[in-house]
C-alpha cells in the first residue's frame, strides 16, 4: 500500500500481506500556475465530473483555483456527453454512467486549445471487507495508540490492477492518498492497511470507537496510477484539489491531471472497542 506524503513513503511490514512499499524521489518543480483538468467517470450515477484549476507551487494553500469558459465532452460508443458547469471550474453530466471494459474518451475545448485523453474502465474488483488494527508504530498526543483501517479484496489472476482507496471518518474524507499494485500480490487474498501520518493530531481523523468508518475502493487504469504515484503531500484529499507542479498527466495538448474511468465499491462499519 502506497501512502503519498512529501517525504518518504513510510515502510512497515507487520505481518499482512500487502504490495511492496516503493520509496520515491519526486523533483517537484516551483514553476509558474499551469492548467489542470481532473476528470472522472465511474459505474455510479453522478461520477461522471471534470474540474479544470490552475496548478499551485507546493509553497501556496491548496486552494481550488477554478476556471471557467470550458466546453467538455466525453465519447463512448458513439454518443457524446456534454458536462454542464455547476460550479467555477467544475463540470458535470447527470447520465453517463460507465461500464467495465468500456473506454472514454475526453474532449476538453478551454481558450482555442484543445486537450484529450482516453482511458478505459477495469473490470471490477470488489472489497470484500473492511476493519481495524492498532497501528504499533504510532500513538497520538495522549500517548493512546492509533488505530489503522485495513482492506480486504481478492485480486483476480493474470490481470495487472491497480487500486485507490478513500476513506472516511463519519463521513470526513481523509487527505491523505492511498494507492496499491498487485506486483507482489496477484491472484491472492490481499489485507492492506490504509496508514497516514496524523501529524497535526487532529482527533477527528483518529478511528475511534462508535465512530463511522467506510472505505471507497477504485479501480483504476496504470496511467492514472502512475500520476497518483507522482503526487506530493500538497494534496488536501479534497474534491476540488489543485495538483503540484509537475506529476505525469495522462492528458495531452500540455496541460497537468488526470482523466480516469474506474468502477468503485465500499463498505461501512462501526468501529467497534478495541
Amino acid at each position: 500500500m502506497h501512502t503519498i506524503r512529501f517525504s518518504a513513503i513510510l515502510m512497515i511490514l507487520l505481518g499482512l500481506l500487502s504490495s511492496c512499499e516503493k520509496v520515491i524521489d519526486l523533483k517537484l518543480n516551483n514553476s509558474a500556475p499551469q492548467t489542470v483538468i481532473e476528470g472522472t467517470v465511474s459505474n455510479e450515477a453522478g461520477g461522471a465530473k471534470v474540474s479544470i484549476s490552475l496548478s499551485k507551487k507546493f509553497t501556496d494553500d491548496s486552494s481550488f483555483e477554478g476556471i471557467s469558459g470550458a466546453q467538455v465532452t466525453v465519447e463512448a460508443d458513439g454518443t457524446i456527453y456534454n458536462f454542464d458547469p455547476t460550479a467555477t471550474g467544475v463540470y458535470q453530466n447527470a447520465t453517463l454512467v460507465g461500464i467495465p471494459g468500456h473506454t472514454y474518451h475526453l474532449t476538453v475545448k478551454l481558450n482555442d486549445k484543445t486537450y484529450t485523453s482516453t482511458s478505459t474502465m477495469p473490470q471490477i474488483v470488489k472489497l470484500d471487507s473492511i476493519y481495524v488494527v492498532d497501528d504499533e508504530l504510532s500513538t497520538n498526543k495522549d500517548k493512546t495508540k492509533l488505530r489503522i483501517a485495513v482492506v480486504k479484496y481478492q485480486d483476480p489472476a493474470n490481470v495487472q490492477n491497480y487500486y485507490r482507496f478513500i476513506e472516511y471518518i463519519d463521513g470526513r474524507k481523509e487527505k491523505s492518498l492511498f494507492i496499491d499494485e498487485d506486483e507482489f500480490t496477484n491472484r491472492q487474498t490481499v489485507n492492506s492497511r490504509l496508514n497516514f501520518n496524523n501529524d497535526n493530531d487532529d482527533p477527528a481523523r483518529e478511528i475511534r470507537t462508535g465512530k463511522t468508518l467506510m472505505v471507497e475502493m477504485e479501480c483504476i487504469d496504470a496511467a492514472v496510477y502512475k500520476y497518483l504515484f507522482s503526487l506530493n503531500s500538497g494534496s488536501t484529499g479534497n474534491d476540488n484539489n489543485a495538483a503540484p507542479s509537475n506529476p505525469t498527466s495522462n492528458i495531452t495538448g500540455g496541460v497537468l491531471g488526470y482523466f480516469s474511468a474506474y468502477p468503485i465499491t465500499r463498505k461501512t462499519i462501526t468501529v467497534p472497542a478495541n
